[in-house]
């Protein structure tokens, strides 16, 4: 099937591009940004993927209100083919305006209370992460390539009957764009049989951040423990002269708090140090209440139906809710029944040298960790 794509040149396989190199299920492509208001009014998760294998396109756009402790929830899918150009599915639209520079991203009125129209500007080049390649008992499980940008937003938000204005002035949004075969959240989960073994358990710290500083954009992914991660991750992209610089930290120290009774981080201030030498010390602290990642569709089956991203679900499907996440350790629905699902990560606010700029963490301790008092 001939796209759009086709008509450049950029093939990479003696195919048309609706087309992959591998027959896996799980591949997939895939964008997720995190647009928030500064004063941590309002907040958006959105993501969009496709999963040629599957013949799927899906989606989400949420919307956390935290002045009334609400988080709204769309998610969407549809049939990829014939359709493939268009990115969008229902009444959620995403827009490629300038490559590795703007989007486009609009959510149409629904039942959920909610809707959205944003333009992201990247501040800085994307910061390209190393490659993920994993084998288990001789089985390729992980094959996949991300970057990762902050930036800025402008548009507007609209949920529960009010409307915020974003400025590129007092908005700021992050994103990243993954491709190709990943372990979890993607393409459906893994087959099973009941003689196969569990996977071992990734016990340890999972931190993987993004800032914009004053001068530089700084993304890390530290692992303490954990068996499909790299150690030690980092692009420093240092915007002080004439033209961008990228640099690699050799180290990230750290001392975190939490919220009492959970493993959700509250504050902490990180010592990272670059290759040359230079060391920052940085403060940061959650802008308002965390998105419960699984309104978004990751972890704990993210659909209805439990099944995950990128499952066929027919020619145009649509749902959602909206929670009360007012507390930082509980996810409740509206009858005030808490739901079995873990807290996830958002947006936060970063100081350094008495500077307050904005990013995204993502901070997760999975078993025992002594330092912090989990046993």
């Amino acid at each position: 099937m001939i796209s759009a794509l086709d008509d450049t040149l950029h093939h990479q396989t003696a195919t048309t591009f609706d087309h992959v190199y591998t027959s896996d299920h799980r591949f997939y492509d895939r964008y997720w940004f995190s647009i928030f208001a500064e004063n941590g009014e309002v907040m958006v998760v959105t993501t969009m993927g496709i999963y040629k294998n599957s013949n799927v396109l899906d989606g989400v756009g949420c919307v956390l209100d935290t002045t009334a402790g609400r988080q709204h929830n769309l998610r969407v899918s549809r049939q990829l083919r014939p359709d493939m150009d268009r990115m969008g599915a229902g009444p959620l639209h995403f827009e490629l305006l300038e490559p590795l520079k703007r989007h486009r991203i609009r959510l149409e009125e629904n039942d959920f209370g909610h809707a959205f129209e944003l333009e992201f500007e990247a501040a800085a080049p994307p910061h390209e992460e190393s490659h993920y390649y994993h084998r288990r008992d001789g089985r390729l499980v992980q094959d996949y390539t991300r970057f990762d940008q902050a930036g800025s937003a402008a548009g507007w938000v609209s949920v529960n009957g009010k409307r915020y204005e974003a400025s590129k002035t007092n908005w700021s949004a992050v994103r990243d764009h993954s491709w190709g075969l990943r372990y979890q959240h993607a393409g459906g989960f893994e087959p099973t049989t009941a003689s196969e073994p569990p996977p071992p358990a990734m016990g340890g710290l999972f931190n993987w951040m993004l800032w914009q500083g004053n001068d530089y954009t700084c993304w890390f992914l530290l692992n303490e423990g954990g068996e499909m991660w790299h150690p030690l991750d980092s692009s420093l992209m240092d915007l002080s002269g004439d033209q961008p610089r990228e640099l690699r930290l050799t180290s990230v120290e750290h001392e975190l708090q939490f919220y009492s009774g959970t493993r959700r981080v509250k504050s902490g201030t990180y010592l990272i140090t670059d290759e040359e030498g230079r060391k920052r010390e940085i403060n940061i602290s959650p802008v308002k209440e965390p998105f419960a990642y699984v309104g978004p569709g990751y972890g704990y089956g993210g659909f209805h139906d439990g099944k995950g991203h990128g499952v066929y679900r027919g020619l145009l499907h649509t749902e959602g809710e909206v929670w009360d996440v007012s507390d930082p350790g509980v996810v409740r629905d509206l009858d005030g029944d808490t739901l079995p699902y873990k807290m996830g990560e958002g947006p936060i606010r970063v100081q350094e040298n008495g500077i307050v700029t904005y990013g995204h963490l993502a901070a997760s301790l999975v078993g025992p960790y002594p330092r912090y008092g989990f046993t």
